[in-house]
């Protein structure tokens, strides 16, 4: 069989992409920066009980709220600023407050900024429309009088919408046959029914995936299939395409196919250099347990995950799996890189976190 070598660069592969769908962005709450003192304002003219500037961003999807705001001087020793926030409607008559979100005792960086971000705001507020909520003012409050407020304008705040589709870094497949792996596929700030994603580069071919349906935010893990007919060292450009067809998240992705000897791992138990992937390959050429205490979710305490069932390994050496446990998506990708090393992929997802770990993995005994 002939082979060959491909560098492909991240621009050429771009020009892979298809055209046609467009980027659509997806309203999910309200922005607004304001710099105009209201009449009367400031009340003084100490730098530091008076406002440069004051923002605001709501996003009512996940009911996540970030303030800031920019006092003209540094606060003095022994003396606090009280900040408040006040998403409204615009009338003639000036700004009518939706609600109001105080800080009472703010802390100031040594540049005079301030940054607060809450979560959970009074649940009346986020049936809003951006549409509604119009205007915005801020007040400084200090030794317990108004000393300045800011007030502007209000808009639509928003994120591109779509679905997206990505490899493991730097994915590695074998010369002349086909080798599964996973994709992780995801849904930006709308649900979708279905998401279809096909792929394409020099040197690589993969197989078209459709999945079911994915919810807002939602990634989870789908097997495809790539091959090579020779030495590779290219991109796979990627499109995922949702019930919308937006192209927002088109990227593409490095691909390496090497002649790999196709085989099974020597049967015994394997484990990552650093200890945190272990499983072990059975005699009738299953992986068991496979299991990682590395998992990666800021937001939440879990750090171990085991696949929970056995993976059968084929005569190729490479596989790829999946499965669903209630709200957890788990993904495994195995190749068998010499009789006693395996590669793979571990992936774990739950609301609001996903983890994607790359090992390699040695027989211990």
């Amino acid at each position: 069989m002939r082979s060959w070598g491909i560098v492909l660069s991240l621009v050429t592969a771009a020009a892979l992409l298809p055209g046609g769908a467009q980027a659509e962005p997806v309203v999910v709450g309200s922005t607004g920066v304001v710099f105009m003192h209201a009449e009367g304002m400031p009340a003084t003219a100490e730098p530091w009980r008076t406002l440069v500037q004051g923002s605001l961003i709501s996003e009512t999807r996940t009911n996540t709220w970030t303030m800031g705001a920019k006092l003209g001087g540094p606060v003095p020793a022994g003396k606090t600023v009280s900040i408040s926030w006040s998403p409204g409607r615009q009338h003639p008559h000036g700004c009518e407050p939706l609600m109001t979100i105080t800080e009472p005792a703010a802390t100031v960086g040594a540049d005079g900024t301030v940054q607060v971000e809450r979560h959970a705001v009074p649940e009346y507020y986020p049936g809003t429309t951006s549409q509604e909520t119009t205007c915005l003012s801020v007040s400084l409050y200090t030794d317990g009088a108004t000393t300045d407020e800011l007030v502007g304008s209000m808009g639509p705040y928003s994120f591109e919408a779509g679905a997206e589709a990505r490899l493991g870094p730097r994915t590695r497949i074998a010369v002349g046959r086909t080798t599964p792996v996973l994709l992780a596929v995801s849904s930006h700030e709308r649900d979708t029914s279905a998401v279809r994603i096909t792929g394409s580069g020099p040197g690589v071919r993969m197989k078209t995936v459709t999945t079911g349906p994915v919810t807002a935010e939602q990634t989870i893990p789908v097997v495809t299939r790539l091959s090579a007919p020779g030495t590779a060292d290219t991109e796979l450009a990627l499109v995922a395409r949702d019930d919308v067809g937006s192209d927002s998240f088109d990227g593409s992705w490095a691909v390496v196919a090497r002649k790999i000897k196709a085989q099974r791992p020597t049967p015994g138990r394997y484990a990552s250099k650093d200890g945190t992937v272990r499983f072990r390959v059975s005699k009738d050429n299953r992986i068991v347990r496979l299991r990682t205490s590395a998992v990666v979710c800021p937001e939440r305490p879990v750090t171990a995950a085991t696949y929970p069932v056995e993976i059968k390994i084929p005569k190729t050496g490479a596989t790829a799996a999946v499965a669903k446990l209630g709200e957890r998506w788990l993904g495994a990708q195995l190749m068998t890189h010499k009789a006693t090393v395996v590669r793979g992929g571990f992936f774990v997802s739950t609301p609001g976190c996903t983890s994607w770990q790359q090992f390699v993995a040695r027989r211990q005994s």
